[in-house]
C-alpha cells in the first residue's frame, strides 16, 4: 500500500492505536462504543452532529433510502464539520420484521467505520430477534399502566402523541406523571379521542437497542482485529456464504453454507475457508430430501 501502508498485525500495538474515532451520534451512542475502541487503543468522541436530519423513529422526519446510504451520509456530514478527522463511526437502527421469518419483529444495529485517509469502509451489523418496541393506542378509559408495563417502562422511555398526528409529540419520557400529563396534552387535540403510547426507540431511552448496539460494537471490534494475509489491513472479514454442506444421511447437498468468503476490505484479496465452527454435515431433519 505504499507510504500509506498498515504495521505488522503481529505487533502488540494495533495499527490504528492512538488515533481517535469520531462517532456521528446525537443520543450518546458514543459511551456503548468507547470501552470497545479503547481495547485497540483508539479514543472514541461523539461528534457534534444533527443525525436526525436523515430520519427519526417517529415519522416527522423520513429516512430515504438504504441503511448503508444513511450510514454514508452521517458520515459525511461529520466529515464536513470535522475536516481533519481521519476515522468517523456512524450507526443506524432499522426495526421491522424478520428477513425469514416475517412474523417476528426484530432490530438490525449497523455500524460503519470510515477511513478518510485510506478510503475505506469497515461495516459491521447485529441482528436483535428480541427488540422492545410496540405501541398501544389509547383511550380515556383505557388502563395506561397495563400498556406502559408491556412496553417494558419504566427502564424503557415512551412517547406519546394523538393516535392521528405527530403534532404535538412528546418524547423520552420515564415517569408516569409524565406520561400521564402527555396523553392529557394529546386527548386534548387528538381528532378521534385516542392517544398512542409506543416505545422510544432512540437509543439514549431504550437499554435493549443500547444491548443490540453494542453486539454490532462487538462484531466491528473483531474485525478491526482480523488483518489481510496480503496489505495487512484492519477488516478482513466473511463477506459471503457459500452453500453446500451435505447430508450426514443421504449425502445430498444443501443450501446450507459449506465455506465461506473472507475479503479485504482494502486490496480485496480473497480466499475461501472452510465454516468457522467447523460444522461439517446436517442433520437429516434438516435436509429438504430426507424431511421434505
Amino acid at each position: 500500500m505504499q507510504s500509506d501502508s498498515i504495521a505488522n498485525p503481529h505487533e502488540k500495538i494495533h495499527p490504528f492505536a492512538g488515533e481517535t474515532v469520531l462517532f456521528a451520534t446525537k443520543h450518546q451512542k458514543e459511551e456503548i462504543i468507547i470501552p470497545l475502541l479503547r481495547e485497540l487503543g483508539m479514543v472514541c468522541v461523539k461528534a457534534e452532529v444533527d443525525t436526525d436530519q436523515f430520519g427519526t423513529f417517529t415519522g416527522e422526519i423520513e429516512r430515504t433510502g438504504s441503511v448503508r446510504e444513511t450510514l454514508r451520509k452521517k458520515i459525511k456530514a461529520a466529515s464536513l464539520k470535522y475536516p481533519d478527522g481521519r476515522f468517523i463511526l456512524a450507526s443506524e437502527g432499522s426495526f421491522g420484521p424478520h428477513p425469514i421469518i416475517g412474523f417476528m419483529q426484530i432490530d438490525l444495529e449497523s455500524l460503519l467505520l470510515w477511513d478518510r485517509k485510506l478510503k475505506f469502509e469497515i461495516y459491521a451489523e447485529f441482528l436483535d430477534t428480541n427488540p422492545v418496541h410496540g405501541e398501544q393506542t389509547l383511550g380515556p378509559r383505557d388502563d395506561f399502566r397495563t400498556a406502559l408495563k408491556n412496553l417494558g417502562f419504566p427502564n424503557h422511555g415512551v412517547i406519546v402523541h394523538p393516535e392521528n398526528s405527530v403534532i404535538p409529540i412528546f418524547k423520552g419520557l420515564h415517569r408516569e406523571h409524565d406520561v400521564a400529563q402527555a396523553m392529557i396534552d394529546s386527548f386534548c387535540v387528538s381528532t378521534n379521542g385516542r392517544v398512542v403510547v409506543a416505545n422510544d426507540l432512540r437509543a439514549c431511552h431504550n437499554p435493549t437497542r443500547q444491548a443490540a448496539i453494542l453486539e454490532a460494537g462487538k462484531v466491528l471490534l473483531e474485525k478491526l482485529k482480523s488483518f489481510c494475509p496480503s496489505c495487512s489491513y484492519p477488516g478482513y472479514a466473511i463477506t459471503k456464504s457459500i452453500p453446500g454442506l451435505p447430508c450426514s444421511d443421504c449425502g445430498e447437498v444443501s443450501q446450507i453454507a459449506k465455506t465461506v468468503l473472507f475479503e479485504c476490505v482494502s486490496c480485496k484479496f480473497s480466499e475461501e475457508k472452510k465454516r468457522p465452527d467447523g460444522k461439517k454435515s446436517i442433520e437429516p431433519s434438516e435436509c429438504e430430501f430426507c424431511n421434505p
